[in-house]
């Protein structure tokens, strides 16, 4: 399949709206086959995920539970990047504003959780109960203290259970941004670079060797469009048609557009 003359060496992929539709987690049709058969003809890629609901591993179980034959080798997440850029700075204490289903996943890994005093930072991820009191405790951290925002990622909705598009952190960070103070916001899923280069690393080819698909051409495509890749936008999650890309300038625009990852080939193939 990667050796054929205009298709990619390596594959990079995201999760929920490309191989699940939203947090159900229900296989998009067709993508389990699609996928194992990567596996099975030992083509790179890997998932590049901005799940901050799961644990790592509790990701990868819950795909091959409904299908999948994955490995963690598999996975580059926001999660785990997160966790690396904290440490390399030694930041421990951490106002943690993500789902409280990982606050033992946080804890197990080193770090001490506070709602109040003095913290080393302020983490943000997917928790679709915040609150304005929430919020509310990273006014003195941030405005007074200095300290960052880490946005895990900067995802602007997701699609919940029942497939409802829900806030994600990019609001809330959007929010915390405009307090000032002197505390930096980075961001270490995607759309920043980080974890794109890792996942390129991950899978051991140059950037215009790669193809990414995502269901989200603006949070996911224009970062890996302008560090060279290819770029599928699959129709299979947040957007039923094209015409997101009506609000985008058209030198960001992916490259393929298909109903799903299953269609990929006959729209990769048919390419001049």
């Amino acid at each position: 399949m990667s050796g054929r003359a205009g298709l990619p060496r390596g594959w990079l992929i995201d999760v929920e709206g490309v191989l699940v539709r939203d947090k159900s987690y229900r296989p998009v049709e067709g993508s389990v086959a699609w996928l194992n058969g990567l596996v099975e003809a030992k083509v790179p890629f890997c998932l590049v995920s901005n799940n901050t609901t799961h644990r790592p591993e509790q990701l990868i179980a819950a795909l091959n539970q409904v299908g999948y034959r994955l490995e963690m080798e598999h996975l580059v997440g926001a999660l785990g990047l997160g966790l690396r850029w904290l440490r390399e700075r030694t930041l421990q204490r951490v106002l943690w504003l993500g789902t409280p289903d990982l606050a033992d996943y946080w804890t197990e890994e080193g770090f001490t959780l506070v709602r109040e005093g003095a913290c080393d930072a302020v983490v943000l991820g997917v928790n679709p109960h915040l609150t304005v009191a929430d919020l509310d405790l990273a006014f003195d951290p941030i405005s007074r203290q200095g300290v960052p925002v880490v946005c895990l990622h900067r995802n602007r909705f997701f699609l919940d259970a029942q497939g409802q598009p829900r806030l994600g952190p990019g609001a809330w960070a959007a929010a915390l941004e405009a307090l000032g103070g002197a505390g930096q916001v980075v961001t270490v899923g995607k759309p920043g670079e980080a974890i794109y280069r890792q996942a390129l690393k991950r899978v051991g080819v140059e950037p215009h060797e790669a193809l990414f698909i995502s269901d989200d051409p603006e949070a996911d495509l224009i970062t890996a469009r302008r560090l060279g890749m290819q770029t599928a936008f699959v129709l299979s999650g947040k957007y039923a048609d094209h015409g997101i890309l009506g609000r985008m300038d058209e030198a960001d625009w992916p490259h393929v557009v298909c109903g799903c990852p299953a269609d990929l080939d006959q729209h990769l193939n048919s390419r001049p």
